[in-house]
């Protein structure tokens, strides 16, 4: 074999070793080539603060998804945008007109989003019911709460949570939503919790015989999802200072599909919330470059599952190949 055949054969050989040891690299190639473009064509500046904004509840739906799926079992939660705006419509109907929508409120909030997810994977677990049947009854069941409390939109006037799709100082408010979970996840990661997810996804029999406690660590998952979907709320909250129960549905598919653009594999065990972020950002800069060329957006769907399936195909040759190593 001459030294030109090698190295073309090696290449490959390169590109997927980098792909397997950074999941996300595929995402975060296509968000900067999005985001130059974007700089390049946009007109009269880009607006990073308003942008940051309208990414970041897309952004946390996809980080608040990838949880679940880590943990393998097909655990994906197609709960989380409406638990997203389930919180939004409890912090704009309930809790400023009782005078609880200070700080009071955050606690709150992120309670309900966390015992969401706990009940949750309590249910799939001990009920032994496919996440997705699972979690498609509480998409249903919070998608009815919503509209119950709250039978059409219901507006703020300004509170502390404007700042959230504005600026804090010099800093814009959405990476404060947009951080909240990357700092959490971070600080998971300090305690030995993050490698029993990582392990419980990768092969749950394996972990059991081991000693871990895998219905307890999935459990934890969906409470972590819900969690993140509940910093969301207050993200959806802050671009438009309002609740309105009409978009409980908008995130969800959208969601799991920057989990999979972002190199989480959606049989769990690899991945992170990294990837996620960046192919949520990936996937909002492409339907942003497509408004601003005023190219029909019919295309956007094109799009979508054609990189969702590069995304999808090359995730599998990376699995493939780890398991032959």
């Amino acid at each position: 074999m001459s030294v030109i055949s090698q190295r073309a054969t090696l290449r490959p050989s390169r590109l997927l070793s980098l792909q397997r040891r950074y999941t996300f690299a595929f995402a975060a190639v296509l968000s900067v080539a999005m985001l130059i473009v974007n700089l390049e064509t946009s007109q009269g500046g880009f607006g990073w603060t308003q942008q940051l904004a309208n990414l970041a509840p897309l952004a946390i739906a996809a980080m608040a998804s990838t949880p679940s799926i880590i943990s393998g079992g097909g655990g994906i939660d197609l709960s989380v945008s409406p638990t997203m705006t389930l919180t939004s419509v409890i912090f704009v109907a309930w809790l400023v007109p009782a005078g609880l929508g200070g700080a009071i409120s955050v606690p709150i909030i992120l309670g309900i989003g966390l015992v969401i997810g706990l009940l949750n994977g309590f249910l799939i677990i001990s009920l032994r019911i496919p996440p997705v049947v699972l979690t498609l009854a509480s998409y249903f069941v919070l998608i009815g709460v919503s509209a119950k409390i709250l039978a059409s939109p219901q507006y703020l006037t300004t509170t502390w949570v404007s700042s959230l799709g504005g600026d804090v100082g010099p800093i814009p408010g959405a990476l404060f939503t947009i951080g909240a979970p990357l700092a959490i996840w971070f600080l998971i990661g300090l305690v030995p919790y993050r490698t029993a997810l990582y392990i419980v996804g990768s092969n749950d029999a394996t972990a059991f015989s081991s000693g871990l406690n895998v219905a307890l660590v999935r459990m934890i998952a969906y409470g972590i999802g819900g969690l993140f979907s509940a910093i969301g709320g207050f993200a959806l909250t802050a671009i438009t200072l309002s609740a309105d129960p009409s978009q409980a549905t908008t995130y969800t598919l959208v969601a799991v599909a920057s989990v999979a653009l972002g190199g989480t594999s959606l049989l769990g065990g690899r991945g992170g919330i990294v990837g996620p972020l960046l192919g949520a950002a990936t996937i909002y800069l492409l339907q942003d470059l497509l408004v601003t060329l005023q190219l029909n957006t019919t295309w956007l769907q094109v799009v979508y599952g054609a990189t969702l399936v590069i995304a999808v195909v090359l995730s599998g040759v990376v699995s493939r190949t780890r398991t032959k190593l």
